[in-house]
């Protein structure tokens, strides 16, 4: 029987009691998404709070999150004149003409990486990291499948890859049978990119460069293998990288940085358009550093969400709760249902329906071949802009996109992203065990077998045309990735979990229209653009349906 409280009882003993539970999932697993990883402490591993909770803070709207979900609900409700709380579990890292607040690649700090002594990107060493703070990138390590999210303000839009392709038309309806594919090509990616600068094409002089010599050998080994180019849409600034080119600026994307954010603001993130449009409008607050363990639905309707701060070493500093009538988690797949999951376990939100089901990888695959002909380049940008479309492959059409190895020297090398078609879908469950929200991933070890086959196809094709091999050294999986994923989605899927427009079924006026919401897979794409054009779908219709 859920105990509801309207006023702001909330109940300190449960508030109390959820403390231990909170610090526990706060402070102890995983290092892209939006909240925590793990650490140096063990999972269960108990602080005192330091400082009794306080109650009290009112709004009309929370939103829980700062990527791309997120930022679309915080625009589009304060320009309906709602004051909102955009509550964001990382520091904010802000470019400016004198700040330069991000990590560098090569000699990462504690600016890189949440709260960890040693960087965790997908391949290559593991740097040290001096003294471990709030960076930009987490990963999560479940059993069998290790989860990345971007952990500051702008959310996994400063870690991803700047890649902003539409989902593909042919794929659409098996995965989004209650949305015409046409209204989002009119209406809702062009929404998007209304607020989010997209650039069609690499410029042809960018392409032609000495920095994309690998995407031109990559273009023309995709030609005689029969497949298809692809050119990446890309949500950055191509004139910036055209002036660190000709040697106008000082290099930051043509030097190897980007997945812990661009200090010459070359990269579109959602915390320099979505989110500043929403703070213009006079009715945002951007509480950074505040991290949600829990919401209650109360009597009178509204919701009463629990929120610790932290400070730079991850450490609880203060509890506090906000009332709102509208509650937005966009906390990023991981912290999303970590979030919805511990609510409904605990009676802060019992009726939920079906919440952490149907949880994919967007078939995510990565491999490296090399020992062709062809020199890649010894400078490589990290931007990547191009790629291999293979609709014909025998296990559903895919897209692979080719990445740079950015080392300075001719490495021989090609290295690509696979978003294949993978039929498999895992699950989070409460664990309180678990530190990284509290919740785990049952995901089986052959769960990508089905992108595998795909990535496996792809490559023999390129290697029988372009010669080479497969670099195994790379990836232990005979030269295939098959237990990370840069593009984690599903959990709170519209339809199962929530209507067509993202209202959570079981409780009214309050939403998911985050990763969380799109069902394992975004037709051959990166998930950003569909994430925000969906998100843009679902406000249109709860702004104009629910606002009273």
């Amino acid at each position: 029987m859920k105990k509801n409280n309207s006023t702001s009882d909330f109940s300190r003993r449960k508030f109390i009691g959820l403390s231990a539970m909170a610090t526990a999932a706060l402070y102890g697993s995983s290092v892209f998404g939006l909240s925590s990883c793990k650490k140096d402490t063990l999972p269960g591993d108990k602080e005192e709070i330091p400082n009794p909770p306080i109650y009290g803070e009112d709004t009309e709207v929370v939103v829980i999150g700062s990527g791309f979900g997120g930022a679309v609900a915080a625009l589009r409700m304060t320009e309906a004149g709602l004051n909102t709380i955009m509550l964001e579990m990382g520091k904010q890292y802000e470019v400016t003409d004198t700040n330069r607040p991000f990590s560098s690649t090569f000699s990462p700090d504690g600016r890189s990486t949440w709260l960890r002594n040693g960087t965790i990107l997908p391949f290559g060493p593991s740097l040290p990291i001096r003294e471990k703070g709030l960076g930009v990138l987490d990963r999560v390590d479940y059993e069998n499948m290790k989860v990345y999210r971007g952990t500051c303000l702008g959310g996994g839009s400063v870690v991803y890859g700047a890649m902003l392709p539409q989902a593909n038309r042919l794929l659409w309806d098996n995965e989004f049978p209650d949305i015409n594919y046409d209204e989002m090509n009119s209406i809702w990616y062009p929404k998007v990119r209304s607020v989010l600068p997209v650039t069609r094409r690499v410029p042809d002089d960018i392409l032609n460069s000495n920095y994309y010599q690998y995407a031109r050998v990559g273009l023309k080994q995709c030609v005689k293998a029969g497949m298809e180019e692809f050119y990446i849409p890309g949500g950055v600034d191509f004139d910036i990288i055209r002036d660190e080119i000709e040697g106008r600026t000082r290099k930051y994307t043509t030097n190897g940085d980007l997945l812990y954010g661009v200090n010459n603001g070359a990269k579109h993130s959602v915390d320099r358009n979505y989110i500043p449009a929403a703070i213009g409008t006079g009715k945002l607050t951007v509480q950074t550093m505040s991290k949600v363990h829990h919401i209650e639905e109360l009597k009178d309707g509204r919701y009463e969400v629990l929120v610790e701060r932290i400070d730079d070493k991850g450490k609880v500093t203060k509890q506090h709760t906000i009332r709102a009538n509208y509650v937005f988690v966009c906390a990023g797949v991981v912290g999303t249902n970590g979030i919805l999951l511990r609510s409904q376990h605990e009676g802060g939100l019992p009726n939920l329906e079906r919440v952490g089901e149907h949880v994919g990888t967007n078939g995510n695959i990565m491999s490296v071949r090399g020992k062709f002909d062809d020199e890649v380049g010894a400078k490589q940008c990290i931007v990547p802009v191009s790629g291999y479309y293979q609709p014909d492959n025998p296990h559903g059409i895919m897209l692979a996109e080719q990445a740079p190895v950015p080392l300075g020297f001719e490495t021989g090398i090609l290295g690509v992203l696979g978003i294949t078609i993978n039929e498999y879908r895992g699950h989070f469950k409460v664990d309180p065990n678990h530190a990284a929200e509290g919740v785990s991933l049952e995901w089986d070890v052959n769960g990508l077998a089905q992108g595998l086959e795909a990535m496996k196809d792809f490559t023999g094709k390129l290697l029988d045309a372009n010669g080479g091999q497969v670099i195994t050294s790379i990836f232990p999986n005979n030269g295939y990735s098959n237990n990370f994923t840069y593009h984690p989605l599903g959990g709170v899927v519209r339809g199962i979990s929530s209507d067509s427009y993202g209202r959570l079924k079981g409780h009214k006026r309050i939403y998911c229209v985050d990763g969380s919401m799109i069902p394992g897979y975004t037709c051959a794409a990166n998930p950003a653009m569909t994430i925000a054009a969906v998100a843009e779908r679902c406000l249109d219709d709860i702004v104009k349906n629910d606002l009273f």
